[in-house]
């Protein structure tokens, strides 16, 4: 069973990655992964923007023998190749308002302020995706290396508007602007050992 880029037949089947459907016709990225419940392999469907941010390896040698051509599949193609250049892009899920201050940044530590901007991650392990938590906004850069495209938060589960996409980004570079020294650890820019995770760019 090869992986695969066709136009939808039904709108019955959901996104791995953001898990909303996707639409009749609309293009998809099937990629065949081991089936975990019998033999041989199931089809995994994705969005085909999604697959580029989550799942750049699988994608983009089928991207290159699909028909998406032109400035649909340049773009297509800079997402996923940053992401295999730099793993950790592809563990964002979305940017979100924090719903309540309990949660600690995976980067520095700190409590996230209810209401703050912060950014929810997800890893792909043993066939699905875990969430793994979530970082400031601020820390953003810090985190993943570099400033991630703001496409990266635009997919269809994260249809934030013009402000808020210039809200991520603003904290996003002014976090870039200041050292953040992590708690426990001797040096700015040092993260705890990540979470055990199937991708070799983790």
């Amino acid at each position: 069973m090869p992986s695969v880029i066709e136009r939808a037949s039904t709108g019955r089947a959901k996104c791995r990655a953001c898990g909303q459907a996707i639409a009749r016709g609309d293009e998809r990225f099937g990629e065949a992964l081991p089936n975990a419940y019998g033999d041989g392999d199931a089809m995994f469907w994705f969005h085909v923007p999604c697959a580029a941010c989550a799942r750049p390896e699988g994608l983009l040698p089928v991207l290159e023998q699909s028909s998406v051509s032109g400035k649909e599949r340049a773009r297509l193609e800079e997402l996923a190749r940053a992401g295999v250049a730099q793993g950790r892009l592809c563990r964002i899920l979305r940017a979100e308002r924090a719903s309540s201050g309990r949660a600690r940044c995976r980067h520095c530590r700190e409590l996230i302020e209810q209401g703050a901007w912060r950014i929810s991650l997800q890893i792909f392990e043993e066939g699905r995706f875990t969430p793994v938590g979530t970082i400031h906004a601020s820390c953003g850069v810090g985190y993943f290396g570099s400033e991630p495209p703001l496409e990266r938060f635009t997919l269809p589960n994260n249809q934030l508007s013009p402000d808020e996409l210039a809200q991520v980004a603003r904290l996003m570079r002014d976090g870039a602007a200041h050292s953040v020294q992590l708690k426990g650890l001797a040096k700015a820019g040092t993260e705890e050992p990540e979470a055990k995770s199937s991708r070799k760019t983790s």
